[in-house]
């Protein structure tokens, strides 16, 4: 009797776990965005602004603080790193325009639902965030998921 050995066998199931994690993140960040982490019916206050000039004052609202920049920045590189792992043979430049409309989405949501402050800025940061997370995968210099992929 022979056995076959399938990718995802020789991988340890590395993917799957991978994929897991990255499901997680994803829920946690929707709920980061758009709730703050906290419950939504308790989270709820009405809020509506939007801001497309990025980084400056505008109107009513004040110029991005570096701390919200820097969080904004740090939040996404999971996404990044994630997407970089998970699919090998993506473009650093795919990954980040796909952070850019998930970004993008999750701003227009928070408009939609009025629970936040829609801000251009928030989308350039977060697509930043992704393209570091990319370049911190991509340093690591062997992924054993892109390895696995490519002896099959």
């Amino acid at each position: 009797m022979t056995t076959t050995t399938t990718p995802t066998a020789r991988r340890g199931g590395a993917a799957p776990v991978l994929g897991v994690l990255f499901g997680v993140y994803l829920v946690l960040l929707v709920w980061l965005v758009l709730w703050k982490l906290q419950l939504p019916w308790e989270a709820f206050q009405v809020q509506r602004s939007l801001k497309l000039v990025p980084f400056v004052a505008a109107e009513g609202y004040g110029a991005s603080a570096v701390r919200e920049v820097a969080g904004n920045v740090v939040v996404f590189v999971p996404f990044g790193l994630g997407f970089a792992l998970l699919r090998p043979g993506w473009a650093w430049w795919r990954i980040a325009s796909l952070a850019a409309a998930v970004s993008a989405s999750l701003e227009l949501a928070q408009f939609a639902l009025a629970v936040g402050s829609t801000d251009a800025t928030d989308v350039i940061t977060n697509t930043a965030g992704a393209a570091a997370g990319v370049l911190l995968a991509r340093s690591f210099g062997r992924n054993p998921l892109a390895e696995a992929s490519r002896s099959t």
